[in-house]
C-alpha cells in the first residue's frame, strides 16, 4: 500500500520530537525529524530494555506495580537486617518464612512474539535502579566444610564482591598452613637424611679402618700376627669385626629409609591432595562460592525448559569417593536458578509445562524463600552413600514471573495458579495497539532497534511505511496495529539482506514487498498456493453472476504465530429435494442440505443462518426439513 503525496510528509506526524535516550550509560535529548527523515540511519537507539517493549503499555504498568510491591518487601527486611544470622558460616539458620511474606508474583499470558521475554529483561534492568534508589543490598552464597558432618555443608553470605576476598583470605591461610606442614616436614626429612648420611659414614670410617688394620697387619697376643691369626682369610676377619658394625649401619639405614619416604611421600601424597575434582574442586577447606553477584546488576534467570537439577540445584558426582580421595562434599554443591535468582527474577516461559515434582518445591521455595541443595534429577531413585549430602537451606527469596499462552490457565497446577492469583497478577498481553502516529513511530523505532541488534543496513522512510502496513494488516484491523514483532523481525532481516545484496545503503519499499509476498510468507499460504498450481482450474472460482441457492464466500485460514490470514472464495450451495409426495393435508417433507460451508468453532452464525431458512420454508410452506453435515472440515470461515 502507498502513502498519497499529500500524505508523504505527514504519515509519521510534522513535528520534531524530543527523544529521551540512554546511549552508552550516558542519559541524553536526541531531537527526531519526524516530516523530514529520509532513513533510519541515526535514529537514537535506547539502550534501556524498557523502551523495546513496545504497544504493552497496560502489561508495563501492571509489572511496575508488582516491583513497587517487592521493593517495599525488601526494604522491610533490610530494616531487620536478616542477613545479619547469615554472615558466620558456624551459627544456626533462621527461618526466613517467619520474616518473609509470600509474593508478588507475575503471570504473563499471550501470544508468541508479543514481548513477554523481553518484559522480563526489561524488569530486571528496572530493579537494578529500583534496588540503587532504595539501598538495597545483594549478597554472594558460600558453602563451607562442615567438619562435624562433612555431608551438611555450611552456608554464610556476604556482601555482593566480597565473596572472592573471602575465599582469597581462606586460600591464603591454608596455603600459609600448608606451607608450615612443608616446611615441618623438610625439616624432619633433612635431619633424618643428614644424621642418617652421618652415621652412614661412620660406618664406612669403620669399614675403612678394618681394611687398613688389616694392611698393616699388626701383632697381637701371643707373638702372632693379626693375619695369621684369622689364617690369612679377610672374610673371616670381617665377618667377626662387622657385627660391631651393624648399630651404626642399621640406624643410618632407618633414617635414610624415612628420610627419602618422606621426600617421596611428599611428591606422591601432595600430588594426589591437589588432583582437580568435580569443577577444578581440590582437596581443601576452601569455600565454593556458589552465588555470584559480584556484578551487583539485580539477577535475571531465564529458566525456561530447565530440570530439576538446574532449577533447584544439585550435588555433583564424584567415582573418588573412598580413602580421602574424592572431591570434598562443600566442593560438589551446584546451586539452582531460584538460588541464583534470589533478590533478582526468576523468569519460566512456557510455566505450564513443570512437571508436579518441580511445582511442589517451586511451591516451597516461594512460601519459604529458602531451601537447601541436594541430590535431585536422575540420583533422585539410586545413588551412594556420597551422594547424601544435604546443605543448610540457602536463601532463594526470588520475583516469579511466569509466561504462557492462552492456554496455560488451564494446564498448570491449581496450587501454582492459587498462589499467582492470590499473591500476585495475571496480565494479559495485547496482540495489537492502535494505529496512531505515535505507534507508526514506534514501528520505526522498532525497525532501528532491529537494524542495529543484527548490524543491518537502515531503512528508507517509504520502506518504514511499508512495515507499518504489514503491521496493520497483520493486525487484521483496520485501526489497529499488530504487536507480534518477531515475525516482523524476519521481514525486517530478509528486506535488508536484499538491499545488501545490491550494495545499497539503505533498504527500500521494493525490498520489503519481495521479503512479503516472496520470501516470508506463512506456511498456509505456501500450502494454498501448492494446491492452486497443482490442481490449477479447479480451485479457481469467478465470483459473477447470480444463480439460486448459490453464493460466494471467503475461507480464512490464520497462522497462529504471525496472526497473518491467508484464504480463497469457494462456493456455498444451497438445495432442496422433496423426499415423498403425500396427501396435501400433511405437510411437505423435505432434505435440505447445505454444501460449501466451513466447519469450525466459529461457525454459530452460518449455522444460526441455515436453521433461520429452514424456519422461514417451515413458517411459509410447512414443510419441515432436515439438513446434512457441513464440507471443507479443514478450513476456518
Amino acid at each position: 500500500m502507498k502513502t498519497s503525496k499529500n500524505d508523504a510528509h505527514t504519515y509519521f506526524g510534522k513535528e520534531t520530537e524530543t527523544l529521551d535516550r540512554t546511549i552508552n550509560g550516558k542519559k541524553t535529548k536526541e531531537n527526531w525529524d519526524w516530516k523530514n527523515f529520509k532513513s533510519t540511519k541515526g535514529f537514537p537507539v535506547d539502550d534501556n530494555l524498557i523502551s523495546w517493549v513496545i504497544g504493552q503499555e497496560r502489561a508495563l504498568q501492571e509489572c511496575f506495580l508488582c516491583l513497587d510491591e517487592w521493593a517495599h518487601k525488601l526494604k522491610t527486611l533490610e530494616g531487620q537486617k536478616w542477613y545479619d544470622d547469615w554472615k558466620d558460616p558456624d551459627t544456626p539458620k533462621p527461618s526466613v518464612k517467619t520474616k518473609l511474606s509470600p509474593g508478588p508474583y507475575l503471570l504473563l499470558l499471550g501470544d508468541p512474539g508479543t514481548g513477554k521475554s523481553l518484559i522480563g529483561r526489561a524488569l530486571a534492568e528496572k530493579l537494578t535502579e529500583i534496588y540503587e534508589e532504595n539501598k538495597i543490598k545483594l549478597f554472594d552464597v558460600l558453602c563451607w566444610k562442615n567438619r562435624v558432618v562433612p555431608s551438611e555443608p555450611k552456608i554464610s553470605m556476604s556482601e555482593a564482591g566480597k565473596a572472592k576476598e573471602v575465599i582469597k583470605r581462606e586460600r591464603l591461610r591454608q596455603e600459609k598452613r600448608k606451607f608450615l606442614v612443608s616446611a615441618g616436614l623438610r625439616v624432619i626429612q633433612t635431619f633424618l637424611i643428614s644424621f642418617g648420611f652421618t652415621l652412614l659414614f661412620i660406618g664406612l670410617y669403620g669399614i675403612y679402618q678394618m681394611v687398613q688394620n688389616w694392611s698393616m697387619n699388626p701383632r697381637i697376643a701371643e707373638g702372632l700376627t693379626l693375619q695369621e691369626s684369622f689364617s690369612y682369610n679377610f672374610l673371616d676377619y670381617f665377618a667377626k669385626a662387622f657385627p660391631s658394625l651393624v648399630l651404626i649401619f642399621v640406624p643410618a639405614g632407618s633414617l635414610l629409609f624415612f628420610g627419602i619416604f618422606i621426600w617421596w611421600f611428599g611428591k606422591i601424597g601432595s600430588g594426589a591432595l591437589n588432583l582437580g575434582g568435580i569443577g577444578g574442586a581440590q582437596q581443601s577447606g576452601v569455600p565454593k562460592l556458589i552465588v555470584d553477584n559480584g556484578s551487583k546488576h539485580a539477577p535475571f534467570v531465564d529458566a525456561t525448559g530447565h530440570m530439576s537439577s538446574q532449577l533447584f540445584g544439585d550435588i555433583a558426582w564424584d567415582p573418588f569417593q573412598t580413602g580421602g580421595m574424592g572431591t570434598p562434599e562443600h566442593q560438589r554443591v551446584s546451586a539452582g536458578d531460584v538460588h541464583r535468582a534470589s533478590l533478582g527474577i526468576l523468569y519460566i516461559d512456557e510455566i505450564k509445562n513443570l512437571n508436579p515434582m518441580e511445582t511442589v518445591t517451586l511451591l516451597t521455595v516461594l512460601e519459604d524463600g529458602q531451601l537447601t541443595i541436594t541430590t535431585r534429577g536422575h540420583m533422585l531413585t539410586s545413588g551412594t552413600a556420597a551422594m547424601a549430602v544435604s546443605t543448610e537451606p540457602v536463601p532463594s527469596m526470588c520475583f516469579l514471573i511466569g509466561a504462557g499462552n492462552f492456554d496455560s490457565i488451564g494446564q498448570m497446577h491449581p496450587a501454582l495458579m492459587d498462589r499467582i492469583y492470590g499473591y500476585g497478577k495475571v496480565v494479559r498481553m495485547n496482540n495489537d495497539m492502535p494505529n496512531t502516529v505515535e505507534n507508526k513511530r514506534k514501528y520505526v523505532q522498532f525497525i532501528a532497534q532491529e537494524a542495529q541488534r543484527f548490524h543491518l543496513v537502515p531503512f528508507s522512510r517509504e520502506a518504514c511505511e511499508e512495515l507499518v502496513e504489514e503491521g496493520r494488516r497483520r493486525s487484521n484491523k483496520r485501526d489497529a496495529l499488530s504487536t507480534k514483532f518477531r515475525p516482523l523481525i524476519s521481514i525486517v532481516k530478509t528486506a535488508a539482506t536484499l538491499a545488501m545484496n545490491e550494495d545499497l545503503p539503505t533498504v527500500e519499499r521494493r525490498h520489503v514487498q519481495e521479503a512479503i509476498d516472496k520470501h516470508c510468507k506463512t506456511i498456509q499460504r505456501q500450502i494454498l498456493e501448492h494446491q492452486l498450481s497443482e490442481r490449477g482450474k479447479l480451485l479457481e472460482i469467478e465470483p459473477k453472476g447470480t444463480k439460486l441457492g448459490q453464493i460466494y464466500g471467503l475461507a480464512v485460514v490464520t497462522d497462529p504465530y504471525s496472526g497473518e490470514m491467508t484464504g480463497n472464495v469457494l462456493t456455498v450451495k444451497a438445495q432442496m429435494v422433496k423426499r415423498s409426495k403425500m396427501n396435501r393435508d400433511y405437510p411437505l417433507q423435505g432434505y435440505y442440505k447445505v454444501t460449501g460451508v466451513a466447519k469450525g468453532k466459529n461457525d454459530t452464525f452460518i449455522s444460526d443462518s441455515i436453521a433461520k431458512v429452514r424456519s422461514v420454508i417451515l413458517h411459509k410452506y410447512g414443510a419441515g426439513l432436515s439438513y446434512a453435515h457441513r464440507l471443507f472440515s479443514s478450513l476456518r470461515r
